[in-house]
């Protein structure tokens, strides 16, 4: 006579986990953020104090450094950062206020793609390991350690707990993190002004070959030397006009060769680019004939022989900037696009 009373208790017992199921799912994946500010993510932000920002975006980390005197430098590749990007970040994460509270149990943690990055990369998986944004002084002290999770399934908003606590909280919008680390770098190569350049010539052992060269700005390109293919001044300007907007897709670690100029039929050609000031800039510009995809870059700056002699306060300067270019770029290898190297080089497009 027990068995009824048993099975009955049996229903009750396993329609009450269900419907607590359902309730804990549904509080946690339908919370609904709060119409009133709750509290700030970072009540305030003293970006003086701040020394690094430390990010892990789809398995990938990069270090941002802020330097003495002001700028940014991504550590991994010891090459400048762009403040842009940064500045975006931290007036992103300075006016977040946290919604409700979803849940503070740590076994939900997972669910929500709140994880705590494992220490080795490979093992990242994006269906259970969190991004994650940190924060530090200058003596390695923590501002602020945030991990973000998953997007909300209804409606708005972004799952995020702080590394260290339990709890879990929504934002009403999904915090953008850029995960590749070009995109945090300053990518402009050169800048010269067109009314600056004096002389341009194109090695490449082809019949594109050419050299060019004019006394003033205003004075008209003309040959230097005979018997090669001159481009007409719309060709030049166009060269000109790289000039002043070149810049980077991709860059590579100092002195490590690009994999898609290793065992190839590469094609080599050199862009000499002198100013009327004595500074010169020599382009080497690679590119696999058989992709005919992007090209790879390396650079250096010099000084003309004419004006290295000299002392005076103009030529220190040059010296100065010379050494800083070359330090900066010397040694690395620049993917630019196929489009931006075709102008550089006058290949039909």
């Amino acid at each position: 006579m027990f068995k009824p009373l048993l099975l009955i208790t049996l229903v009750i017992f396993i329609t009450g986990t269900g419907l607590y199921y359902l309730k804990d799912q549904t509080n946690y994946l339908n919370s609904p953020i709060s119409a009133v500010g709750g509290q700030k993510l970072l009540e305030k932000l003293d970006t003086k104090a701040l020394n690094r920002i430390n990010i892990q975006v789809e398995g990938i980390a990069l270090s941002l450094l802020q330097l003495q005197g002001g700028g940014w430098q991504e550590q991994s590749l010891s090459y400048e950062a762009d403040t842009q990007p940064i500045q975006d970040l931290l007036l992103n994460l300075s006016q977040i206020r946290l919604g409700d509270l979803v849940t503070n149990n740590p076994d939900h943690h997972e669910r929500f793609r709140l994880l705590s990055p494992p220490e080795k990369l490979e093992e990242w998986t994006k269906e259970r390991h969190a991004d994650s944004v940190t924060l530090l002084h200058g003596d390695g002290s923590l501002i602020l350690s945030l991990l973000l999770g998953k997007e909300r399934s209804n409606g708005e908003g972004q799952y995020i707990r702080h590394a260290g606590s339990d709890k879990v909280y929504l934002i009403p919008e999904r915090l953008s993190v850029d995960s590749a680390i070009d995109d945090w770098l300053k990518k402009d190569l050169l800048a010269l002004e067109s009314a600056k350049i004096a002389s341009i010539k194109l090695q490449n052992g082809e019949e594109r070959s050419f050299a060019v060269n004019r006394n003033s700005a205003e004075a008209e390109w003309k040959s230097t030397v005979e018997n090669l293919n001159t481009p007409d001044a719309e060709r030049i300007k166009k060269i000109l006009d790289r000039l002043a907007l070149l810049s980077f897709a991709k860059l590579y670690k100092k002195d490590q060769e690009p994999q898609q100029l290793e065992g190839s039929a590469i094609e080599e050609e050199t862009l000499l680019v002198s100013l009327f000031d004595g500074r010169i800039y020599t382009l080497n510009l690679l590119n696999n004939i058989a992709a005919n995809g992007n090209y790879i870059l390396s650079m250096r700056m010099g000084i003309l022989q004419d004006e290295s002699g000299s002392a005076n306060a103009e030529d220190s300067n040059l010296r100065g900037e010379m050494d800083l270019f070359n330090q900066k770029v010397n040694g690395r290898f620049f993917e630019i696009s196929s489009w931006e190297g075709n102008e550089l080089l006058l290949r039909d497009q």
